[in-house]
């Protein structure tokens, strides 16, 4: 659990994973949402683009990373999951300290952005060390109700907005699924 960074302490890790998570996860130039016009800083340049290198494939799901050796700050985590030949519905997130925060596509209850999140659940669960995924919408949206009940039924919780472990997002309700995890639990890959 991050404690906040006060003036006049010592702990420069504490301080930068704070300052790293005032970031948000970028939307792809192959995803719907970067037209959308989404608000927060999403650079979609493809000098960006190129920053993200595939790291898993398999089946109808592509996993690209930022460079997924920097495990000290925040990696980017951007989930592809195929539904036809031409469309694929995008999770965007970021990884930090066993904790990954995905930011809900629009449309997300469509049957294959649930199947999208599933497997995306299930590779963050398979091969990572992730203890907490936590998922995010902006405030504002007018399916929010639909969004709270979808995924508390999936097993999200409600997270209250002032939570230590939150990156200061404004305006935006985070829900988390904590990882049930073994003891000696150990990830079959990075990142």
């Amino acid at each position: 659990m991050t404690v906040p960074w006060r003036p006049g302490e010592r702990d420069i890790t504490t301080y930068k994973e704070v300052e790293d998570l005032t970031l948000r996860p970028r939307c792809c130039l192959q995803c719907s949402e970067s037209l959308v016009g989404l608000q927060g800083d999403r650079r979609t340049e493809q000098g960006d683009q190129d920053q993200l290198k595939e790291l898993y494939s398999a089946g109808n799901l592509t996993v690209l990373s930022t460079d997924p050796l920097l495990h000290k700050g925040p990696v980017q985590l951007d989930f592809h999951f195929r539904l036809t030949p031409q469309t694929s519905a995008h999770w965007h997130g970021l990884l930090c300290d066993h904790r990954l925060f995905l930011d809900i596509p629009y449309r997300a209850l469509d049957q294959g952005n649930r199947e999208s999140l599933t497997a995306a659940l299930e590779y963050v669960e398979e091969k990572t060390n992730v203890d907490s995924v936590f998922v995010n919408f902006q405030n504002n949206r007018n399916d929010r109700g639909a969004l709270l009940r979808a995924f508390s039924y999936m097993g999200f919780e409600v997270v209250r907005p002032d939570h230590p472990a939150l990156p200061p997002w404004d305006n935006v309700i985070f829900m988390v699924y904590p990882l049930e995890r073994d003891v000696g639990h150990l990830p079959s890959e990075p990142p």
